[in-house]
């Protein structure tokens, strides 16, 4: 019954006071301006530092232990242990679906592409995907791309229907991809 109590009180607690502030109350440390879409945080939470003006999309999972050191076993029959703290730097995107491994350091100006598994760390000014990711671009590279094949919310601007808004930005991206 307390476990059921816990759990409708940590969904409750997530959808009053905000992603943001649930993370932070798991022990999350973040930075301003995020913008966070999972509310499971692991079993140590507080070995999670996240900056300024990252996004979190949904499924990403931040794991800081290696469960696997049960199978191995000291002189009296213990198990080890591994616990590693995770470090997100500021203006990052981590992608749907992707998982963080302990003692990763992610820089600052990091796209993590949707499904990757970032298993070492990743430096600044990067883009990454893939199992296990991999530096495919420099952020900078990434930005000119983006700044010719999509929309920024200025050409859209005074479209107040998100329908409209969407089909608008689709035909505006053909339209500079047919250049």
């Amino acid at each position: 019954m307390k476990i059921l109590f816990n759990k409708i009180f940590d969904i409750y607690s997530f959808y009053l006071h905000g992603s943001v502030n649930y993370a932070r109350k798991k022990g999350v440390r973040i930075g301003e301006n995020c913008r966070i879409y999972i509310k499971s945080w692991g079993s140590e939470p507080f070995l999670i530092s996240i900056g300024d003006h990252v996004t979190v999309t949904s499924g990403v999972k931040f794991i800081t232990h290696d469960g696997s050191t049960c199978l191995i076993k000291d002189t009296v029959g213990k198990r080890y242990q591994r616990f590693a703290a995770i470090e997100v730097g500021s203006h990052v995107f981590i992608g749907v679906n992707s998982i963080i491994m302990p003692g990763v350091k992610i820089g600052s100006h990091v796209v993590i592409g949707a499904g990757s598994v970032v298993t070492k760390d990743i430096p600044d000014n990067s883009v990454a995907i893939g199992v296990p990711a991999k530096v495919v671009s420099s952020f900078v590279d990434y930005q000119k791309k983006i700044k010719a094949t999509c929309v920024s919310d200025t050409e859209l601007q005074g479209i107040q229907d998100y329908n409209a808004r969407v089909y608008r930005a689709i035909e505006l991206q053909h339209q500079k991809s047919s250049r």
